[in-house]
């Protein structure tokens, strides 16, 4: 697939004096996925041209802040659905608060986790190897599962699929391997911190991208970063790069890093 990179321009002034430009509309053959900067864990949302908005995962509370500023900027007030991943801090922080906060009608969760607390909102749970509609011709479908629940899953819209690793172990390898060809984006699991992806499994999925979240308790694995660039993948490190927008089709997509629509700016 062909990419293209967009650098903009970043105007050093205070985030309530930012000027915020308008995100080109969608087509009806695209949707958005955007990549989060915050302080402490991960949050993606996604995006489609009925203005419909799918949050995956919600990252730590002490990132609550951030990320609302960021939703805020994006003019998103309603969450159609939550997908949960892993039931740690760093992923579920803020699930409550969205709940409150966002209208939720959905949520996607490990099959283990409590939501007693839940009344008024649709509740599925995730089951290896069963697709879930999330849109028209936007699935995803679970691949593994850890003894702690912790769900790695596959997203296709068209040609275009998006890897999210949630096992930072290589013994979940030969299982994806068996259910995966080529990938075009790579969540990396555990913020960098493990040893997937190995060597072999970057050779079978060949992706064009990895995002790793940013974490204030896990250490990068260097040899696993040596491992993506030596295989040519363009690492985006959000702490780093900042928030990363990418717009997709059915046969293409566009990256946007440090969009000033959705970075936040130091004052």
């Amino acid at each position: 697939m062909i990419k293209h990179l967009f650098c903009s321009i970043l105007l050093l002034v205070s985030p309530t004096l930012l000027a915020i430009p308008d995100i080109p509309k969608l087509n009806t053959d695209e949707l958005d996925i955007i990549f989060f900067n915050v302080p402490h864990g991960e949050a993606s949302l996604l995006t489609n041209h009925n203005g419909e908005h799918i949050l995956v995962n919600t990252a730590s509370k002490r990132s609550q802040k951030t990320l609302y500023q960021q939703l805020s900027k994006l003019h998103v007030d309603k969450i159609d659905t939550i997908v949960v991943t892993n039931q740690s801090e760093e992923y579920t922080g803020n699930l409550l608060y969205f709940l409150e906060h966002y209208q939720v009608e959905k949520l996607i969760i490990p099959s283990n986790m409590n939501v007693e607390f839940l009344e008024a909102v649709e509740v599925e749970t995730w089951k290896l190897n069963e697709e879930f509609s999330l849109w028209e011709d936007v699935n995803i479908r679970p691949l593994d599962e850890t003894k702690d629940g912790d769900i790695s899953f596959l997203m296709r819209y068209g040609k275009e699929s998006i890897l999210f690793l949630n096992d930072k172990e290589t013994t979940i390898e030969q299982k994806l391997i068996e259910q995966t060809v080529d990938v075009d984006i790579l969540k990396v699991a555990a913020f960098g911190s493990g040893h997937s992806p190995s060597q072999n499994f970057l050779e079978h999925i060949d992706p064009y991208m990895s995002i790793i979240f940013p974490s204030q308790t896990h250490k990068i694995n260097e040899s696993l970063i040596e491992r993506l660039n030596a295989t040519w993948i363009d690492v985006y490190f959000l702490k780093q790069s900042g928030t990363v927008f990418v717009r997709l089709n059915k046969d293409d997509y566009e990256i946007l890093t440090e969009n000033s629509s959705v970075s936040l700016l130091p004052s």
